[in-house]
């Protein structure tokens, strides 16, 4: 498959009259990220050090990986393709996958108390009844019960590289886990649903560092979930 899609990508150069050095190989895109291991590095229009420089990346940062020219790396750069230097750069795995395909509704941060709460603690995902949650990492369910204005609500913790953390999933329809049981990233745990207090078929999800710690009016040790997809 890999060698087909080779193939095709050079077809696609040759149809719109680029070509290639012969030795340079095009390696076809997967889904993963990449990390900046550099202080300052150098991101240009196209796979050499001739090609036009329009930015740079700081130690860190991450970027979709696209693909790799030679010793090049292909990136998503504030939405358009762009080159990096491979050497400067390494494979990325968010700590953290998104629990389940939806809408995003609401946002993480201050809110207008609508509700009864001045912060959202985590992210709204609307979705249709029985759409299946994921467990968004690796760890142990540490609550899984029918409470309160959760309603059908899971809790795992997990540790990543060394950090603790508590993943909160509420609202949902059917869960599938129970509590003690250890369960791997991307693991069915439930179905999204509109129990509790809710108005609408969603799912609420929060990340916390370390316990989980309820806050109506801060973040408290809530973090925004799209950090760490």
């Amino acid at each position: 498959m890999k060698k087909q899609l080779m193939t095709f990508t050079l077809g696609a150069l040759l149809v719109t009259g680029l070509t290639l050095p012969a030795s340079t190989p095009v390696e076809a895109a997967t889904s993963y990220k990449v990390k900046v291991t550099t202080n300052i590095l150098n991101v240009r229009t196209g796979p050499s050090t001739s090609y036009q420089k329009v930015g740079s990346a700081k130690l860190g940062q991450t970027f979709s990986y696209l693909g790799a020219t030679g010793s090049w790396t292909k990136i998503n750069y504030n939405g358009s393709t762009k080159y990096v230097s491979s050497t400067y750069v390494k494979k990325y795995s968010a700590p953290f996958l998104m629990p389940t395909k939806g809408t995003l509704t609401q946002g993480y941060g201050p809110a207008s108390g609508k509700y009864g709460y001045t912060f959202h603690n985590g992210i709204d995902l609307a979705a249709a009844k029985g759409t299946p949650v994921q467990a968004a990492a690796t760890g142990q369910v540490i609550v899984a019960r029918n409470y309160g204005a959760y309603g059908n609500h899971v809790m795992i913790s997990h540790t990543i590289n060394g950090q603790a953390y508590t993943s909160v999933y509420a609202h949902m329809d059917r869960l599938n886990v129970v509590k003690g049981q250890t369960i791997t990233k991307g693991a069915n745990i439930g179905t999204v649903g509109n129990t509790g207090n809710s108005f609408g078929s969603h799912l609420h999800f929060e990340i916390h560092k370390d316990k989980y710690v309820y806050s109506s009016s801060t973040a408290a040790n809530s973090v925004n979930p799209y950090t760490l997809f």
